[in-house]
């Protein structure tokens, strides 16, 4: 979360895009990186979270929720850096 804080802090994103791209970004990459994990072994411990979930083995379910929690933080972050711009180039014109 702090590489989208950080980015959208040097990059001017306006409107609903200061949301959206941090949080596709990052969605994108959890739902990737959780994939490659559990293909290693064989998804054994992501089915076990499904059980524990109660979603009954929907590994799809798992990976678009993990991906979920991640571009949802990930796009607040991208609107706090978005805001900490806001200020400093605020302070910087007055």
């Amino acid at each position: 979360m702090l590489a989208a804080l950080i980015v959208s802090a040097i990059v001017r994103l306006r409107k609903a895009s200061t949301f959206i791209v941090p949080f596709l970004a990052i969605a994108l990459l959890w739902i990737g990186n959780a994939y490659m994990l559990s293909s290693v072994n064989d998804f054994t411990l992501a089915k076990k979270i499904t059980v524990l979930l109660q979603i009954d083995g929907n590994l799809l379910l798992l990976f678009l929720a993990t991906g979920l929690i991640g571009g949802i933080s990930a796009g607040f972050a991208g609107l706090l850096g978005n805001q900490i711009s806001n200020v400093f180039l605020a302070n910087r014109n007055e």
